[in-house]
């Protein structure tokens, strides 16, 4: 296994090896001040070709309502399909047939709850716990962890991503809170990347498009964050394009994919 990462000046370099992209949303196609139509103009080239192309996001939105929330931002729709944390989680929710749910997160955060049935209560009178977001207080939320570890909660964690500086802004993320939870005993399922399940589901959505299952060395994963973009690929089996700065973690192990490299998706 060769264990470097190959610097390409753009995707149709290597595009004739892969038929399907999974590409992440933030920080490759917009990022909270600009959309980049290069990047949507480099997925648009790439399906010109009979390729495919499945938008893997940790968003707490479902997949239907990132779509519009995308076409409102600007960002063109060249891609095929696309997949969220949120999806994830509400297949996980109907699969529990858990009526009551407690919510830790944004309250914007809630129309991952939409049409599911479900009611958002308080921690004691729940089913398992859903955190898509690091709260806004947290004066209390070491307390709510130990009521739901008390109650046997399963926490179901949209987005694994910890920690984040933007300029001078500390952004904290869900995954803090998930690490909280797994430190004093309980149970976390990933729903977002680099957790397998948001892979799986992408991966049949892409069978069910073309019309046939894949070979893992003909996919190819994209996104911005090592941590969750090229980690959760290269776990998945797939190959990977860490989208960002030169230096780079080294790959986990037993990961055979082609990693590359470019500071920005362009064809």
């Amino acid at each position: 296994m060769d264990d470097a990462v190959e610097a390409i000046a753009g995707l149709s370099r290597i595009a004739d090896a892969y038929a399907v992209l999974l590409c992440d949303v933030f920080g490759v196609l917009h990022d909270a001040t600009q959309v980049y139509p290069a990047a949507a103009a480099a997925l648009g080239a790439f399906r010109a070709g009979g390729r495919t192309v499945v938008l893997v996001s940790n968003s707490p939105e479902p997949g239907p309502r990132l779509a519009e929330t995308l076409r409102a931002r600007g960002v063109a729709r060249e891609y095929d399909a696309l997949v969220t944390a949120a999806d994830i989680a509400r297949i996980l929710l109907d699969e529990q047939a858990s009526e009551r749910v407690h919510h830790i997160g944004p309250a914007r955060d809630r129309v991952l709850f939409d049409d599911t049935g479900v009611t958002l209560t308080g921690i004691e009178a729940a089913d398992l716990t859903v955190c898509t977001g690091y709260p806004d207080r947290d004066d209390d939320l070491d307390e709510v962890l130990a009521r739901a570890l008390r109650r046997g909660h399963l926490l179901l964690c949209t987005n694994p991503d910890t920690k984040l500086i933007v300029g001078t802004t500390h952004l904290r993320f869900a995954g803090l809170v998930a690490e909280r939870y797994r430190a004093l005993g309980g149970t976390v399922v990933e729903t977002g990347k680099p957790g397998a399940l948001i892979y799986q589901q992408a991966l049949e959505r892409t069978a069910d498009l073309r019309g046939r299952p894949v070979a893992p060395e003909r996919v190819l994963g994209i996104g911005d964050t090592w941590a969750l973009d090229v980690v959760g690929a290269l776990r998945a089996g797939l190959s990977a394009l860490h989208i960002g700065p030169a230096e780079a973690p080294p790959r986990p192990p037993d990961c055979p994919g082609r990693l590359y490299r470019m500071p920005s998706l362009v064809w």
